[in-house]
């Protein structure tokens, strides 16, 4: 069956269209029961679980099972609280019959495309309703979708847990990973690299590491030259495929080795283009981006009341998106131009204690040694 979603701070209980209120209490009692199905309890077990503070009276165990009782009922196919005579409640799970539309092979068709666009605006609730509703809508999320909104959520050690899928279609996520974490970028650089050497990296990843992901690292490493002319090459390639979905993101890029060159002049043009660009491509993921670029060209103007006002906004945007490889690449893009304009002080550290805060909310110092073996014994 699906999961039960719990919201502690309401006491609110979601399962597929059905919201349910509970009081605090029915809420504790319910969330318990939930968590250990089929098992038998007591009323004196169910009062040291949830009462445990208290002195409750006889009655209050049986007067909460009748309300949570009466309130599931909405949930009644899938959950049921079951009275055990003579030793207590339990709480049992049954499957659902499956959707009739699961093998519409038009309906799982109409569900991709409409995720694939939401996926491109970035809009990130929409991705999750989708996902947590599958089974009620009559579809299923093929794997490269699955990973994406893994990547997107920030479930990062998903891709370590997941053995069953081969280490080639997790590869690009685990480069990004890797390089969220890694401060050389020069040697997540060689990684990407290396990737592209190998026949069996699929093909969609292949082309977004050549246009795009080579492109960024050679300008956080400083190679201008290089980028410089991987730029010309990426512009190209993208508008004679007609890669419209690769063009946010090779402006900002763009935009970045502008800002690299210290010609404020022409940075001005080119965040004018930015937002040409993204006027006519309004993907959240590049408007968060492209407004935390803004701040940092105030920064660089010492303008930094004005700065952090557009950074802060970038991150909501992040946030309003559930975009949290966003949020962690453009903390690394501020620090990296703080340090190339020589902003030290009270504003790089803060900068840099949100990035390591990420880091250990994200766990990515240990993925990063895990994920380094993988890569390590692949790219023989």
């Amino acid at each position: 069956m699906d999961t039960v979603k719990f919201s502690p701070n309401d006491y609110k209980v979601n399962y597929h269209s059905e919201v349910i209120v509970f009081l605090p209490k029915e809420f504790q009692l319910f969330k318990f029961l939930y968590q250990n199905p089929s098992r038998i309890f007591t009323r004196d077990e169910l009062l040291d679980a949830v009462w445990s503070l208290e002195t409750p009276i006889d009655r209050t165990i049986d007067d909460h099972i009748y309300r949570v009782r009466k309130k599931i009922q909405p949930l009644a196919p899938a959950i049921l609280i079951e009275t055990v005579r003579g030793q207590g409640y339990r709480l049992v799970t049954k499957k659902e019959p499956d959707n009739p539309l699961i093998h519409e092979k038009d309906i799982t068709s109409h569900f991709l495309s409409l995720y694939h666009k939401y996926h491109l605006y970035g809009q990130g609730d929409a991705l999750k309703l989708l996902e947590d509703n599958q089974t009620l809508l009559g579809f299923e999320l093929d794997l490269p979708s699955q990973m994406y909104l893994q990547f997107m959520k920030g479930n990062f050690s998903w891709f370590l847990e997941k053995e069953n899928i081969p280490f080639w279609e997790k590869c690009y996520y685990y480069l990004h990973i890797f390089s969220f974490a890694e401060l050389d970028k020069q040697k997540c650089l060689d990684y990407f690299c290396r990737a592209l050497s190998s026949k069996e990296l699929p093909e969609h990843h292949r082309l977004e590491i050549t246009l795009l992901n080579r492109l960024s690292f050679l300008i956080f490493t400083k190679q201008t030259d290089e980028a410089l002319h991987l730029l010309i090459q990426s512009k190209q390639e993208i508008h004679e495929k007609r890669l419209v979905g690769f063009l946010p993101i090779l402006v900002l890029l763009e935009g970045y080795l502008v800002l690299l060159q210290k010609d404020s002049r022409l940075m001005e043009d080119t965040m004018i283009d930015i937002n040409k660009t993204l006027s006519t491509y309004p993907y959240a993921r590049e408007q968060a981006s492209c407004t935390v670029l803004q701040g940092i060209f105030c920064f660089v103007k010492n303008d930094f009341v004005n700065g952090e006002k557009y950074v802060d906004k970038g991150f909501q945007l992040s946030h309003k998106a559930k975009y949290i490889p966003g949020i962690l690449i453009n903390l690394q893009v501020i620090l990296f131009f703080l340090e190339e304009f020589n902003l030290y002080g009270g504003l790089y550290m803060h900068y840099q204690e949100m990035l390591a805060k990420y880091h250990r909310e994200y766990k990515l110092p240990d993925l990063k040694t895990k994920i380094e073996f993988q890569l390590k014994s692949h790219f023989q």
